[in-house]
């Protein structure tokens, strides 16, 4: 398949740097922690531990959502969405894993420094201060978990069906049906996007979804913005089978079964 031209070259360089640093912090941290734990501050041995698995799935998310090539085509899948067959586009579900594992450190280093606060008491300089900010931080960062068991903030998925496109993402909800696209194309902002731009009075079903918590944002006019970096698929791949199925009205009913994916498959576009 032919890669847009507006895609450039990535150079890489940088972010196998950033992956290097984040992966050195990652044992320096654990170095210190067992430092702390030989010398007795057995009590600063659990935040080491804690910024070093941070760093490390900081370095985790960056090699899956930049180093390395993503080529899952067992990421598209036949589904139905309100009882309509539909084509499904995956998010990567190693990467919101990875989000989850982040914050969950940030949570329990935040809930660990309240407890630790109340702990000393009297022995503390002003303690009452730092456990109130160290238990808000918790609080904050346990909304998180709870948006996410209400299936607020999820893995996300693109959702090709014949009356239209719908986007759910991470933390919102988009649907325009396929007459309201005025074409594609593919776009680069620091990373690769495959732009589905509608027509300026098309009508367009959103909403947001996890309030502060915006793992992504709805785009600012009518059109489906994927961004390519979160799936587990191809860019090239994604641009190619929505860009068919726009232009070619008549198969869009094949969506939702395994012509479809068949079509994914050999790359019949």
């Amino acid at each position: 398949m032919e890669v847009p031209a507006e895609w450039p070259v990535e150079n890489r360089q940088r972010f196998i740097l950033a992956f290097a640093f984040l992966v050195v912090l990652g044992v320096v941290s654990l170095g210190v922690g067992g430092i702390a734990a030989g010398t007795g501050l057995t009590g600063a041995t659990k935040y080491t531990v804690l910024f070093a698995a941070l760093f490390s799935f900081a370095a985790a998310f960056g090699f899956v959502t930049r180093l390395r090539p993503q080529h899952r085509a067992a990421d598209i899948a036949a589904t139905t969405i309100n009882g309509q067959p539909a084509t499904e586009i995956k998010y990567s579900g190693v990467q919101f894993g990875l989000i989850n594992a982040l914050m969950g450190c940030v949570f329990l280093c935040a809930a660990f420094a309240a407890w630790d606060y109340a702990r000393a008491g009297e022995d503390a300089f002003a303690p009452g201060v730092p456990m109130f900010f160290a238990a808000a931080a918790a609080l904050v960062v346990a909304s998180f978990f709870v948006l996410v068991a209400l299936g607020r903030l999820r893995r996300g998925r693109i959702l090709l069906t014949p009356d239209g496109i719908h986007q759910e993402s991470r933390s919102f909800e988009s649907f325009l049906p396929w007459d309201t696209f005025a074409g594609i194309k593919a776009g680069y902002n620091g990373t690769r996007e495959v732009l589905v731009v509608a027509y300026s009075n098309a009508t367009w079903q959103k909403r947001q979804l996890a309030g502060p918590w915006k793992l992504d944002k709805l785009p600012p006019v009518p059109m489906i913005e994927i961004n390519t970096i979160h799936l587990a698929v191809d860019p090239t791949l994604i641009y190619h089978l929505v860009r068919f199925y726009l232009e070619n009205p008549n198969a869009r009913e094949e969506l939702g079964t395994d012509t479809s994916l068949r079509r994914v498959r050999e790359q019949t576009f």
